[in-house]
């Protein structure tokens, strides 16, 4: 009988200890989660980022474009430029949009990790976008893809009006956009990272936008409703409090289930004219955005989150600006 008491209490200190190490580990963890559209660094559309029109009609320009080896060569430089860049925000989970197919992707994770900032893990959606455009995940910490049916997307389709004054309807899936899941502060992540429909197609194009919303908030609220972390990441081409982000958030409902980490009381306050991340004639928004539930902040240290943008205005990086997020966890 002393036996069996003394090996109980041997396993059961033994498992307290574990505890103990374990919560030591993530205690006061920091971690940096940044969105950055990379600007067509697709090869057969990076012609974009030298300035031209994104259908090549000049017969001179196709015959530049079509030489040998020259797209190939131009890309390998938007690839070092992007890469370079990257480097300097150094994140622990990066989401990147307007990126191109799986052999793009590789070479923008080759160019960082040949110049010393390797990411170990990354996956790419499954999009069926008709530009070629991708959302990709590059991270320092092991995440893991939820496949739906097979696929790398987020699942659901969801039915928009085409016209204010008109019954006809149309319907959109999100195809731009995917799911993985991480550990983070000892706790499961659920991180969204999308890329939602353009600006520049009117009212259509507005409530399609809202449509995929939709679709982003209907598949993260089981996680937030049962307690887990929820991250929503990317370019969501809506401003801090346009109808599509009001949708995602939940501030269509009674009450909001994300957080909008670009508001001023996020950001350093002297840098507040600083926080936008595309301009389009002049006009200056912030359209990328990264949202976190509020499970997050609950474990974050007073002051915890810290969101910021980086300036550049290299044109062949991008003609957008990162949003940064750092969180420091209890």
């Amino acid at each position: 009988m002393k036996t069996r008491l003394k090996n109980l209490f041997i396993v059961l200190t033994a498992c307290f200890l574990v505890a103990i190490v374990s919560d030591f580990a993530f205690a006061g963890q920091k971690v940096r989660i940044a969105t950055f559209n990379c600007e067509f660094l697709i090869n057969n559309k990076v012609h974009v980022k030298y300035g031209y029109p994104y259908t090549l009609k000049k017969l001179a320009d196709k015959d530049l474009w079509n030489q040998t080896g020259y797209r190939d060569q131009k890309f390998l430089e938007a690839v070092n430029a992007v890469s370079g860049f990257i480097r300097t925000i150094n994140a622990d989970i990066l989401i990147l949009t307007e990126i191109g197919d799986t052999d793009d992707f590789d070479a923008l994770s080759a160019a960082l990790s040949n110049s010393g900032l390797p990411y170990p893990y990354s996956e790419l959606c499954d999009s069926s976008d008709p530009t070629g455009q991708h959302v990709g995940i590059l991270s320092k910490m092991a995440i893991q893809v939820q496949n739906y049916d097979g696929k790398k997307i987020i699942p659901g389709r969801e039915t928009y009006l085409l016209e204010l004054d008109d019954a006809d309807e149309a319907d959109t899936g999100l195809s731009k956009g995917m799911h993985v899941t991480f550990q983070l502060n000892n706790k499961t992540a659920h991180l969204f990272a999308v890329h939602l429909k353009s600006e520049r197609d009117g009212h259509e194009g507005d409530a399609q936008r809202i449509a995929q919303a939709s679709i982003v908030r209907r598949n993260y609220l089981p996680f937030v409703n049962q307690g887990d972390y929820v991250i929503v990441a990317g370019d969501l081409n809506d401003g801090r409090s346009q109808p599509a982000l009001r949708r995602i958030r939940g501030l269509d409902d009674i009450w909001p289930d994300l957080i909008q980490t670009g508001l001023d009381s996020y950001f350093d306050k002297s840098k507040l004219s600083e926080r936008w991340t595309y301009e389009y004639k002049g006009d200056r928004n912030q359209i990328d955005h990264i949202l976190i539930s509020y499970s997050i902040k609950n474990d974050c240290k007073r002051g915890g989150i810290d969101t910021s943008v980086v300036s550049q205005d290299n044109s062949l990086v991008s003609d957008h600006r990162p949003l940064i997020v750092d969180l420091d966890f209890r």
